[in-house]
Formats: structure tokens, C-alpha cells, sequence
């Protein structure tokens, strides 16, 4: 290929994953209930093609090919990825309140106190899953097919990673989370375990409700990136309530889909997923680089685990702040647990792993990970493992990152104006900082395990 088709290329490539962007981010927003996929892959077959994916390879471009292999598996997966997407969009469960919409119930689970209704609500959410469930599950299934015929393999490497945060956090994790259990749930956490509704009950945060203003949230997160330099122009935020909007802040490409769950975790998941939009913002679609975006989502986060942001942007006073910060770093690492432990899972999908043996290993491996009881239907929920190796990875790297600002910026990083030109310049390269090697993901893990102790890295 010479360089004015290769530029044509990219420009289709583009064109493509901005239009998905834009299809699926109507879908999770609730304003699109059956997207429309494949007749967008058409439209730009060049783009998802295995043939071009080799001559690309053929030419030395491997990044690019990768993209458009990565493409080309998603096209493979399309159909079932509309039929889960709307079987989701239409999903309902009966529970103590009657029928209701499987958004609504994923709402209720965390912010239910009686322990019998919100086991209730989580059993009609899972219910309400079951429908699109096995279109999901096939629609994994097709793309780690297709994946395979172009050349896709498993990033083993980042399993390798996400094994290491397991072990790295596993006491600290359990131990927080016990005394965290016992003192939302009481004794009937110690004497029955915890299901997954009573774990997200208990990292809901519900006592830190008055702390956490949901009006204040726009406005710190805009003071906070005017701080760093962050144009939040170049991103849109839709904050909503539509019936089928999907619950909690979703970045897809450079927009987020936000519909409040209430509380710390709000704040918490809409400076990541404005992390994780503008480093798409700032790059071609076609040379995004996810984990970069991914090291911008947890550094943003961490602002949450510092005490002087919590008391400038959420006015939690200083007697407050180590309890405030020991919840939300177990909050934290629940997800980055939760992420290392699916990743291994997907990864074996990607290798045959399909049915009955599927669901009981996301099971037993969620449950190790989180200290819960999973659902078995959410398996395929967790199905996508690249998106999870991205997370995984950019955790270490935005751990890194953050060690790396707070090195030249001082503590207060977060205010310094020389933050701004730092992460400018970060923006603009589209690529994390040259490294020695791979920022170990456990490391992330063992910073948080330390804010459990109440100590700080």
C-alpha cells in the first residue's frame, strides 16, 4: 500500500468507529433500543475486511491491521450484538415491586436496605438478563471465531497481570471488606455470606450520601479539569434517565452516557469515564490507544482518594476524610478485582471456552475475587477481553502515572498548573511516556490495598 491508500484507509477506518461509537452510545443512553450494526459495517466493509487486515500486515503496519482485524471480528459478531442489545433494551423482571424495566432493578439492588426485598430485586434482575443472555453469549462466541481466523490472539500477558492483582490485594481486600459487610448488613453478613446484592449494597456508600451532593458533581468535575487542563468541550457528557439507559457513567468513544446511581460511587465513575472520553477525543479513532485512555480514567479517579480534593470539591471535612477514603479504595478495588478475575475467563472464551463450563467458571471466579456469590447469567456481561485487558493494564499504567505527576507536581498535582502541560503533552502524543517496561498492574493493587490501611503511597 502506498501512503495516499493508506491514509484512505484510515480515513474508512475512522468513518466506521465513529459511526458504531455513535450507534452503540445511542443504545446504552437509552435513545436507540435496537441499534442497527451490521448495515454500518457495510457500509465500510473495507475497514472490517480480513484482506485488508493482511496486507496491512504484509506492509508493516501492524497497528492499523490490528484495527481493522479487531473490526472484522466485531462484524462477524454484529447481528448477535443487535439481537443481545435489544433483548436487553426490552428485558423485564417481576420483583417486590411488580414488572419493571431491568435498569430500574439494577438500580434498586444497591439502594434497598431489607435484605429479603433486595434479594428479591436481584433474582428478577437476573431473571430479566436470562433473555439476552444466550444472544450474548453467541455473539462472543462468533467474534472470538473470527478473531481467531485473523490472526487475534489472547493477551496473555495481561491474564499473567490481572493474576498478580488477585494475590497482590487478596488479604487487605477481605479483611476491609468484612468490617465494611458487618457494619452496612450486620451479623447476617458473617452468618450467610454475601450475595452480590449485598455486596453492592455495602460498597453503595449510602453513608456518605450527604457528603457526596449530586448537584456538586458537574462542577467539581469542571473545576478539576479546567485545573488540569482538560477540555471537557471536546466531550459529551448525557446525563439522563431514560427507562432503558444503562445505570452508572459508560464512555463510548468520546461520549458518556451517565445516569446516576447515587452517591460517592457517581463521582467516582464519572471522572474515570471522562478520563477514558477524552483520550479518545484526542486521537484518530483509528490510532486510539485504549490504554491510555484507560491510565487517564484511573488517574482522574484517584482524585477521590485524596484528602484535600475531598475537602475543596466535596466539602468532606478532615475527621471525615480516612474513613471516606478507605471506602472508596475498597470500592476500587472491587472493580479492579472483579476485571482481573473476568479477564482469565474471557480469555479462555477466546480459546472455546463456551456453555455451561463458561458460566460456572465466571462464577467460581467471580465469587473468589469479590467474596461474593455471582450470577450465573452475567457471565457474558464480562465477555469482552480486550476491553477488560485494557482495564487491567491501564490501571497499572495510570498508577504509574499517577506516582509520575506526583513526583514533579508535588502532592498537590491535581492544582499545580504545570499538571496541565504535562498531561497536554501526554494528550497530543496519544501514548503513555516511555517506560523501562510494563507498568505492573499489581502495583495499582498494592496502592489501594495500602489506602485500606490507612497508609498512602
Amino acid at each position: 500500500m502506498d501512503s495516499l491508500e493508506m491514509d484512505e484507509l484510515a480515513r474508512e477506518v475512522d468513518a466506521l468507529v465513529a459511526a458504531l461509537d455513535e450507534e452503540r452510545f445511542r443504545h446504552v443512553a437509552g435513545m436507540e433500543g435496537e441499534p442497527a450494526l451490521e448495515r454500518l459495517f457495510s457500509a465500510r466493509h473495507r475497514a472490517a475486511h480480513r484482506e485488508t487486515a493482511a496486507a496491512l500486515r504484509e506492509a508493516g503496519h501492524e497497528d492499523l491491521a490490528r484495527r481493522v482485524a479487531s473490526l472484522r471480528a466485531e462484524r462477524a459478531a454484529a447481528e448477535g450484538e443487535e439481537r443481545w442489545r435489544a433483548a436487553e433494551a426490552r428485558a423485564t423482571g417481576t420483583g417486590p415491586r411488580g414488572p419493571e424495566p431491568l435498569s430500574a432493578l439494577e438500580l434498586a439492588v444497591p439502594r434497598e436496605r431489607d435484605a429479603e426485598r433486595r434479594a428479591a430485586l436481584s433474582r428478577a434482575a437476573a431473571d430479566a438478563l436470562a433473555a439476552a443472555a444466550s444472544a450474548r453469549e453467541a455473539s462472543a462466541e462468533a467474534r472470538a471465531r473470527a478473531g481467531a481466523e485473523v490472526g487475534l490472539a489472547p493477551d496473555w500477558r495481561a491474564v499473567v497481570e490481572g493474576d498478580e492483582v488477585l494475590a497482590a490485594s487478596d488479604d487487605a481486600y477481605r479483611d476491609v471488606l468484612a468490617f465494611a459487610a458487618r457494619r452496612e448488613l450486620g451479623d447476617a453478613a458473617r452468618d450467610a455470606g454475601l450475595a452480590r446484592g449485598d455486596l453492592l449494597r455495602v460498597l453503595a456508600l449510602v453513608r456518605w450520601d450527604g457528603l457526596f451532593k449530586a448537584g456538586m458533581l458537574p462542577l467539581s468535575l469542571r473545576l478539576s479539569a479546567e485545573t488540569l487542563g482538560l477540555d471537557l468541550g471536546r466531550i459529551r457528557v448525557d446525563a439522563g434517565d431514560r427507562p432503558a439507559q444503562w445505570p452508572g457513567a459508560h464512555a463510548v468513544g468520546s461520549r458518556v452516557s451517565f445516569r446516576a446511581r447515587g452517591g460517592a460511587g457517581d463521582w467516582q465513575d464519572l471522572l474515570a469515564a471522562s478520563g477514558r472520553a477524552l483520550a479518545a477525543a484526542a486521537a484518530r479513532p483509528s490510532a486510539r490507544d485504549p490504554v491510555l485512555g484507560e491510565a487517564l480514567a484511573w488517574l482522574l479517579a484517584t482524585l477521590l482518594l485524596e484528602p484535600r480534593w475531598l475537602a475543596e470539591r466535596a466539602d468532606v471535612e478532615k475527621r471525615h476524610a480516612p474513613d471516606v477514603v478507605r471506602d472508596l479504595a475498597l470500592r476500587r478495588l472491587f472493580s479492579l478485582r472483579a476485571d482481573a478475575a473476568a479477564l482469565r475467563v474471557a480469555t479462555e472464551v477466546e480459546r472455546g471456552l463456551s456453555g455451561a463450563a463458561w458460566r460456572d467458571a465466571h462464577l467460581e471466579a467471580l465469587a473468589r475475587a469479590t467474596g461474593a456469590a455471582w450470577d450465573r447469567v452475567r457471565a457474558s456481561r464480562d465477555a469482552d477481553a480486550p476491553r477488560l485487558a485494557a482495564r487491567v493494564c491501564g490501571a497499572g499504567a495510570g498508577e504509574r502515572l499517577r506516582a509520575d505527576v506526583r513526583e514533579r507536581f508535588d502532592e498537590d498535582w491535581w492544582r499545580n498548573p504545570r499538571t496541565a502541560a504535562f498531561l497536554a503533552g501526554l494528550l497530543a502524543s496519544g501514548a503513555l511516556p516511555a517506560a523501562a517496561g510494563p507498568a505492573p498492574a499489581a502495583e495499582a493493587a498494592r496502592t489501594l490495598a495500602a489506602r485500606l490501611e490507612g497508609n498512602r503511597r
